[in-house]
């Protein structure tokens, strides 16, 4: 009866802000979702957990060609945003990730420090590559020669899953 791979929590809730604003934030919780919806940010639905898949992309994709992925900031919700670049790729919408200010670990802990915190980063997204590329950055010694070719070895690999060959130059560069 659920199939946690093609149900989009929220979703009925969500879609007419989805629409009205021509994006969907996409979060880990349905608490992440409840909260926000709590607060007046009403684009927001979850996956129940990092599991996005293309099913959810092709459901959302109806309604928007713009998805914001606001997963949990530990090694899964960067991990599962490296899967999704290519899912959304193959769909065909646009992908980007909000970024939890401070020490938040997940957008309902964010607002129940502060609200406007919420809303800033969902409106501050970065282009998806762009953000895992930053987290290579953070991850590796720049200042070492080891440092340097762990970074553009995993972005390479990264980018060769982007097949959009204006993106892949953009990138590249």
């Amino acid at each position: 009866l659920y199939d946690k791979g093609r149900h989009v929590f929220g979703l009925h809730l969500a879609k007419d802000a989805i629409r009205k604003g021509g994006s969907a934030v996409m979060v880990e919780g349905n608490l992440d979702v409840i909260a926000s919806h709590q607060v007046g940010v009403k684009q927001v639905i979850a996956t129940a957990g990092t599991a996005m898949t293309e099913s959810h992309v092709k459901t959302l994709a109806r309604l928007a060609n713009h998805i914001r992925l606001a997963f949990d900031a530990d090694k899964a919700g960067i991990a599962a945003t490296e899967r999704a670049i290519p899912i959304a790729g193959r769909v065909g919408v646009e992908l980007e990730v909000v970024t939890l200010p401070g020490d938040a670990k997940d957008p309902d802990e964010l607002i129940r420090q502060d609200a406007s915190l919420w809303e800033k980063a969902v409106e501050t997204a970065k282009p998806a590559i762009e953000w895992v590329i930053d987290q290579y950055e953070q991850r590796y010694d720049l200042t070492s020669a080891l440092g340097k070719r762990q970074l553009t070895t995993e972005a390479l690999e990264l980018l060769r899953s982007v097949d959009d060959p204006v993106e892949q130059e953009h990138y590249l560069q």
